[in-house]
């Protein structure tokens, strides 16, 4: 078995590593974290690799984690990463940090006619024949010491991140999709709301909130923020402090006391004083604010005409990715491809929605309003390209 590299547990270590990433002007990174019992993911160990030099930094060593925040924030460093979605969540919750120059080998992946949802071995195998035999990914990275195998692990996450993002750049630039997947990347992960949970936005994630009133949804908003700041400071996941059913009868309720409160069913003995008096006081802000917009029904005629495009909507827009080398969940889901359509038939906000706009108006939003408005035909080829599209009027 090789050797792994050192850990580091001092300032100065992780000095040394964040100033051969500025001065090389890009670096890869990845973490190891439990996220079980906790609101945002705990930091056990940051992994850094500039060109063949590894850095292993352990913070549960005293090695301090902020100067690797910071070099997440800085858009002067490209960071080169694999699925980074939690590893951003837990930089941003941790350290305030909004990601800057990103680039995720998996969504990159995606657009190289590759799965946009392949593990880093997977991908290794498939795009540079590199063979990883690994075990811990179950490890409990809390524990220690560390044992060798899992340095080892730990390192390979970042070792071979240069040279895969050198292939599939290739692979992007050989197919003109470079731009493409640099703003899908920075859509899904260089923005506040990939740095955590935005309290103001909870309530949109809570099920079964669409049966409210108006009314009802308002105080939602301030029950469901009153949760994720409770679950903040508590370092929970917010599930632990209330289920989502109990949210939703809370906003229907409006409880005005405690002793009203204390009937809803699920909500027991689990609320200290403070907690009573804050979601109180969430449930009068939520009464006090301006309803939001309830979303207007679509009128059958319209439903239909919609359900109608989409059953050629759906396996055009597979055809399409299939015949381009794109993962179709990168493109649009049944929902996504619903949504448009039904923006286009009502003739109303469709621009403002993922497939009316940049790379996916390009790929599909055109096609899809042309077909909806019923100026072009669909038949298929022998050979790729599968799907040919004809316009009916000879234009």
């Amino acid at each position: 078995m090789p050797q792994p590299p050192a850990l580091v547990s001092d300032a100065a270590g992780v000095a040394a590593a964040v100033d051969a990433a500025r001065a090389a002007g890009t670096c890869a990174l990845d973490t190891e974290f439990l996220w079980e019992k906790t609101y945002a993911p705990v930091l056990c160990l940051a992994q850094l690799a500039v060109g063949e030099e590894i850095w292993l930094i352990d913070p549960l060593a005293g090695a301090p984690l902020e100067p690797v925040a910071e070099l997440v924030a800085d858009p002067a460093v490209e960071k080169l990463m694999h699925a980074p979605s939690a590893d951003l969540i837990a930089f941003g919750l941790h350290f305030g940090c909004v990601p800057a120059n990103v680039f995720d080998t998996q969504i990159a992946a995606g657009f190289v006619g590759l799965t946009a949802g392949a593990g880093l071995e997977r991908l290794l195998d498939q795009v540079l024949h590199v063979r990883l035999d690994h075990d811990e990914t179950f490890s409990d990275w809390s524990r220690r010491p560390l044992t060798d195998t899992q340095l080892l692990y730990a390192a390979d996450d970042v070792r071979h991140l240069g040279p895969l993002v050198a292939e599939l750049r290739r692979r992007l630039d050989e197919r003109g999709r470079a731009a493409w997947a640099q703003a899908e990347i920075e859509r899904r992960f260089c923005t506040p709301e990939a740095a955590g949970a935005d309290p103001e936005r909870a309530w949109r994630k809570v099920q079964r909130r669409g049966r409210l009133s108006p009314t009802a949804q308002a105080v939602l908003i301030d029950v469901a923020a009153w949760r994720e700041r409770t679950a903040r400071r508590r370092d929970q996941p917010a599930a632990w402090v209330m289920k989502d059913p109990s949210l939703v009868e809370i906003a229907r309720a409006a409880p005005r006391n405690a002793d009203q409160l204390r009937r809803i069913r699920g909500i027991g003995k689990g609320l200290n004083e403070r907690d009573t008096v804050d979601l109180l006081a969430a449930v009068e802000a939520g009464l006090e604010r301006t309803p939001p917009p309830k979303e207007a029904s679509v009128p059958q005629r319209v439903a239909r005409r919609v359900e109608a495009v989409a059953t050629l909507a759906v396996p055009m827009a597979r055809i399409r990715c299939l015949d381009q080398d794109l993962a179709p969940e990168l493109v649009a889901t049944r929902a996504d491809l619903d949504r448009f359509l039904e923006a286009v038939v009502v003739d109303e906000g469709a621009d403002d929605l993922p497939l009316g706009q940049g790379w996916r108006r390009e790929l599909l939003g055109d096609d899809l309003i042309r077909l909806a408005a019923g100026e072009v035909a669909l038949s298929l080829n022998r050979e790729a390209p599968y799907l040919r599209i004809e316009d009916i009027h000879g234009r």
